[in-house]
């Protein structure tokens, strides 16, 4: 039941190298290394280069992190080619979160976007409407930022895209420039500092960038609230040199203030969820959760195991049934698990999603903490991971008999977990939209439980349908409250 803290750590990345796609100037070949929280963890290599009018620009970051004593290792490279006149070719990103690498491309035409997911040996095509608006890829950016430098703009506002987000147009402003120096490589150099923002950043996070005058990144500090990465430049003998990897698990538990007796038959149960300074997330209220906003950084959530809150008959559930790289329904083995746990099974929705929970909680045999973000067909097959493994593979699989299924990120009270007692740790589950006596409602279902379907003493920070390009920001949208998080046990009971 530990935190998907490789999830908030692949954003930041993510974060990162959108901000790097539009500062990276003329052909070139530069090294990073990489800081959380003044920890080397890792390093990110970025070039570019023209050629028969076309220019390419590549990156590739690995970065490594334990959760306790086990070690998880995150690498993603994305690539981006474009005309010399601007025009978006085609874009690709392949990322290792689990054991197996997944690989998204994406051409653009003129009747959309193409897209083609391989993982697992398996390839899977289908087609995505065009971005809307304009927008310009890394190698246009780069110039039009240089360009606004020279005429000492401030603001500056260019939309792009970022191949890890998929055909998304993101907004990336800076602003508040200002001389200073920095130290790269023991010189020091003349640089402008800025306050950097983009529309895909969550509430109460913050970057702040030093960049050359045309617009050359030196140094990115990135400041999630409870974690800080940084990327500084640098060679590449020291980019890649040893590492020691941060942890990131146990520093994540939130200690609440009050006691919850037998957490696993908790029914009903109010918590003051707070942050000290700044305005916190908007909480989802579906499921089990209803959420009272007090102010600006205090909400008081009620979570009532056994009363669903209703969804409006006019819901789209088209995401919740799609396909994605990471809820793969459409995989043969996904499918065949499926039918398998199912055999015999009578056709009502809440029986089988409740025995599609108990399979998964089975299947993954082996639970461990050092699968990255697994895929639900890698987990069909390598039986391996924590509860975002449980969590995406139960999706997956609720999708393939056809009901509509996402994910929740959030917290779970544990009275022992890691050495430390009485706390709330960072867990992920599973919703399965279903038809009660009332109406549809999302039914929350936990498949690292065993019998229990689910109890109150979940408190949901996030949700996701788990869609190409949107999943690991949709989740890490809570990063800001790592480390800030105060959750206050106003009242909690078991079933009478």
């Amino acid at each position: 039941m530990p935190t998907p803290a490789q999830a908030l750590v692949r954003f930041a990345l993510a974060l990162c190298l959108a901000i790097a796609a539009t500062v990276r100037g003329a052909d070139h070949d530069r090294w990073y290394t990489v800081e959380i929280d003044g920890q080397r963890a890792g390093w990110m290599h970025s070039s570019q280069t023209s050629a028969d009018g076309r220019i390419v620009t590549t990156t590739r970051m690995e970065v490594a992190i334990r959760r306790g004593a086990t070690p998880v290792s995150i690498a993603v490279t994305t690539r981006f080619v474009e005309t010399e006149a601007g025009e978006p070719v085609e874009m690709s990103v392949d990322q290792r979160l689990g054991s197996e690498p997944v690989s998204v491309r994406y051409r653009f035409g003129k009747g959309g976007v193409a897209v083609e997911t391989t993982q697992g040996g398996r390839a899977t095509s289908g087609t995505l409407p065009a971005p809307v608006g304009e927008w310009l890829p890394p190698a246009a950016a780069s110039r039009y930022l240089e360009q606004r430098l020279a005429a000492g703009a401030d603001p500056i506002v260019l939309r792009t895209m970022d191949p890890q987000g998929g055909p998304t147009v993101i907004e990336v402003r800076r602003e508040g420039f200002e001389p200073t120096t920095v130290e790269v490589m023991g010189r020091s150099l003349d640089a402008l500092r800025c306050r950097t923002s983009s529309s895909d950043m969550p509430i109460g996070s913050a970057t702040v960038e030093v960049i050359d005058r045309r617009g050359v990144p030196l140094r990115t500090e990135l400041d999630l609230g409870g974690m800080k990465m940084a990327m500084f430049a640098t060679d590449e003998a020291s980019a890649r040199s040893r590492i020691e990897a941060p942890e990131l698990l146990l520093r994540s538990f939130v200690r609440p203030a009050g006691r919850i007796e037998a957490p696993r038959r908790l029914r009903e149960a109010d918590y003051l969820l707070s942050v000290p300074d700044g305005p916190l997330p908007d909480l989802p209220a579906g499921g089990a959760q209803r959420v009272e906003g007090l102010d600006a950084s205090r909400a008081r959530v009620l979570v009532r195991a056994d009363d669903p809150r209703t969804e409006s008959p006019d819901l789209d559930t088209t995401p919740y049934l799609a396909a994605s790289a990471m809820a793969d329904s459409d995989d043969p083995l996904i499918a065949e698990l499926t039918r398998d746990a199912l055999r015999g099974v009578e056709d009502v929705k809440p029986a089988r999603a409740e025995v599609l929970r108990r399979f998964v909680g089975r299947h993954v045999n082996a639970k461990s903490l050092g699968v990255g973000f697994g895929s639900a067909s890698e987990v069909a097959r390598t039986r391996e991971g924590d509860c975002t493994e449980h969590a995406v593979l139960l999706a997956a699989m609720l999708r393939a008999d056809g009901m509509p299924s996402r994910v929740v990120s959030g917290l779970i009270y544990a009275d022992a977990f890691e050495g430390e007692r009485d706390v709330f740790v960072y867990h992920m589950w599973t919703q399965a939209l279903l038809e009660t006596g009332a109406g549809l409602a999302w039914i929350d279902l936990d498949a690292t439980l065993g019998p229990a379907r689910f109890d109150a003493a979940h408190i949901a920070l996030a949700d996701s349908a788990l869609s190409d390009g949107e999943a690991v920001r949709a989740l890490a949208a809570t990063a800001p409250l790592i480390g800030r998080l105060r959750v206050e046990v106003e009242s909690a009971g078991e079933r009478p």
